[in-house]
């Protein structure tokens, strides 16, 4: 408790990302890593994720490709340290955003002006098993400059004292609800077909309701008056010049009658939200829905009912906790005069 408070001060910040961001995506994940001081803790979000199309599970998938996107700055640090090879031999890279990095780049209200003023590049840091000099298989970390397509760094990632060559966790995953693949999978996933037709009866709606307040009209092809540019001000009379034995505007122009919205679409629209609000439905919904003389036993079922979903969920977020204690603990006891060092 006292290092994720006091020497972790990033956790809290990067966890609260982690968990709005996992009912969308189904599966998030944090990084641990020893930077040379203190255990430091990212969160990296699904789509900078990659896995082996065959992997079955994040634990055991066979590789495991993280897309880094690195600032000038920070890659020269890393050459100057030693950690990098300097294989950097394009200066200027522009990097491609994902969709989901475009809609939350619109969500801030930032916008990208087409220029690399930082330098970024990305690097792949990939955790894989592979043979080195014909050695055997044995666990390592490759860091690919995408670029040039050259290796910036490559390192074990087994003890050096562990003759069995174990692989070491620095990765821990936050899944929502488990799917049969590696990823797994969020409220777009459950409803993002209900979202999409709520979206689709919602703009029928609104299209229903400006057509039928836009000022529209159709006007006989004989009853014209040549010669003037009227302008109708609100509040006030305006004087039309008439043709000739025309004593009656409605005679001349008939405004359009378009059909107001559809009853039909609202009621589809509240049975869509209410099959919706199902879904994702807690157990506060239905306490709040019950009255006040309840009998005990039967609120403590609507309680555990409403819970089923979400206890669950909690219970795999307990889980990942319990890997991520394990990897910072590890990390502590492996530098212990650094790690917790004032």
């Amino acid at each position: 408790n006292f290092y994720l408070t006091e020497r972790m001060p990033e956790y809290r910040a990067e966890k609260e990302i982690l968990l709005t961001q996992l009912p969308l995506g189904g599966s998030q994940y944090e990084k641990y890593w020893f930077d040379g001081r203190r255990v430091r803790m990212e969160f990296v979000p699904v789509d900078k994720v990659f896995l082996p199309f065959s992997a079955n599970s994040f634990y055991t998938a066979s590789r495991i490709t993280h897309e880094r996107t690195l600032t000038e700055d920070k890659v020269e640090e890393h050459v100057d340290s030693g950690f990098y090879r300097d294989v950097f031999t394009i200066a200027e890279h522009q990097v491609e955003t994902t969709a989901s990095e475009d809609a939350t780049a619109k969500i801030e209200g930032k916008e990208d002006s087409g220029y690399n003023e930082d330098g970024q590049r990305i690097i792949y840091e990939v955790t894989c098993t592979w043979d080195i000099n014909e050695e055997g298989l044995a666990p390592y970390v490759i860091h690919i400059d995408e670029p040039t397509g050259k290796i910036a760094a490559i390192y074990r990632n087994w003890k050096e004292s562990d003759e069995s060559k174990e692989r070491l966790d620095w990765w821990v995953e936050d899944k929502f609800i488990p799917w049969r693949g590696a990823y797994g999978i969020g409220f777009p996933h459950l409803i993002g077909g209900l979202s999409g037709a709520l979206t689709g009866a919602l703009r029928a709606l609104l299209d229903s309701a400006h057509i039928n307040n836009a000022p529209t009209a159709i006007k006989l092809k004989g009853g014209r008056a040549s010669g003037q540019n009227v302008s109708v001000d609100m509040t006030a009379i305006t004087e039309v010049e008439a043709p000739a034995g025309v004593d009656d505007i409605r005679k001349i122009m008939m405004p359009v009658p378009f059909n107001p919205p559809s009853q039909v679409l609202f009621n589809l629209l509240d049975w869509i939200t209410a099959q919706a609000k199902g879904v994702v439905a807690t157990a506060e919904e239905k306490i709040a829905d019950a009255g006040n003389n309840m009998p005990v036993g039967t609120a403590l079922a609507l309680i555990e009912q409403g819970s089923q979903v979400f206890s669950s969920i909690h219970a795999r977020l307990h889980d990942a906790q319990r890997r991520a204690l394990k990897i910072i603990c590890r990390l502590i006891a492996d530098y212990p005069e650094h790690a917790m060092a004032d």
